[in-house]
């Protein structure tokens, strides 16, 4: 289902945005829309973000944002960082106990002069439990104070058609209040495939440990050899393969935590690091290798682009949701 406004596209402004997930979402979930710009400081983020989408202009560190220098937009969206603000709070006083002094401080300042109709904001499972709970309560507590209705939840891609374990939290304000019996959990719905059916068909040589490696690998994780009837991912950190056909959360690469295990092949054992066209595939990426969704600048390596995949958002996720969102308010 596609969502159609008669009257205008809506206007976005992307906060913190990486290399676009809330666009490449947008246009997934065919709810027509213009970004009117985007805010991001990390160098190589910004590359990946214009070589995609280079008539959008960066207004750049959102902490130095004048919001009467922003077009008028209707959604903000970003997947911000989080620092406890009770910490600052007590060193700096009430105002920074709003958050004001932090980088979820610039979403408020920014918004309470812009007003936008709707705000979508990502960030950890973890911002809602033991000691960051606090710094939740009062996101929410000043998404209210400057007017917005709002709803949250933790939803996992592989919930959602991608196989990978990976939980966020998904925050949605509307400005005023959202309609009665309005759920901004999306029904799951099956997997698309599973890990083996995400990987490359031809991987290429470099991804390769070599034998003495693996039997290192071995040695020190206390494990039998990796015996396998199909590609499944091991958890380096957990010391063992991941028999569910799901891979565990994509992070960035320097993290070396997932490893692919491939069946024996000509009596060696085959252990691997994920192509880049893998991260992105994982992240909800259509690359068949021909038609990329997303293109990668020559100048980035690795390391970089696989960087970028880890703090990305999962766009399959991100279109089924603001599909399903915008289903019920327009």
């Amino acid at each position: 289902m596609h969502i159609l406004p008669e009257h205008f596209p809506f206007r976005v402004f992307e906060g913190f945005a990486g290399y676009g997930g809330a666009s490449f979402g947008l246009i997934r979930s065919g709810v027509r829309h213009q970004v009117i710009g985007f805010s991001e400081v990390d160098n190589d983020a910004i590359e990946l973000y214009q070589y995609n989408f280079p008539n959008v202009r960066n207004y750049g560190d959102i902490t130095q944002i004048n919001p009467n220098d922003l077009p008028d937009f209707e959604i903000f969206t970003g997947g911000f960082p989080c620092q406890p603000f009770s910490t600052v709070g007590k060193r700096q006083g009430q105002e920074d106990e709003r958050g004001r002094g932090t980088l979820f401080g610039d979403i408020i300042r920014i918004c309470e002069v812009k007003q936008p109709q709707y705000i979508l904001l990502e960030n950890v499972k973890g911002l809602l439990t033991g000691k960051m709970k606090h710094t939740f309560d009062i996101i929410i507590a000043e998404l209210n104070r400057i007017g917005y209705d709002v709803q949250y939840a933790v939803l996992n891609s592989k919930d959602y058609g991608i196989p990978q374990t990976r939980e966020r939290l998904w925050i949605f304000g509307k400005l005023g209040h959202l309609p009665k019996g309005f759920d901004m959990v999306p029904p799951t719905l099956p997997l698309q495939g599973y890990l083996a059916d995400f990987l490359d068909k031809n991987p290429t040589p470099d991804l390769y440990k070599s034998q003495k490696q693996i039997a290192r690998i071995h040695e020190i994780h206390h494990n039998e050899k990796f015996d396998v009837k199909e590609p499944l991912c091991y958890d380096i950190y957990n010391r063992k393969i991941r028999y569910d056909r799901i891979c565990m959360t994509v992070t960035p690469p320097e993290h070396n935590v997932i490893r692919i295990i491939e069946p024996i092949k000509n009596g060696e054992e085959r252990f691997r690091k994920l192509s880049l066209s893998e991260h992105f595939r994982l992240m909800g990426f259509r690359m068949d290798g021909k038609d990329n969704e997303i293109e990668f600048p020559p100048t980035q390596n690795y390391t970089k682009l696989g960087r970028r995949a880890g703090n990305g958002w999962d766009v399959n996720l991100v279109g089924i949701l603001l599909n399903h969102i915008f289903s019920q308010l327009l």
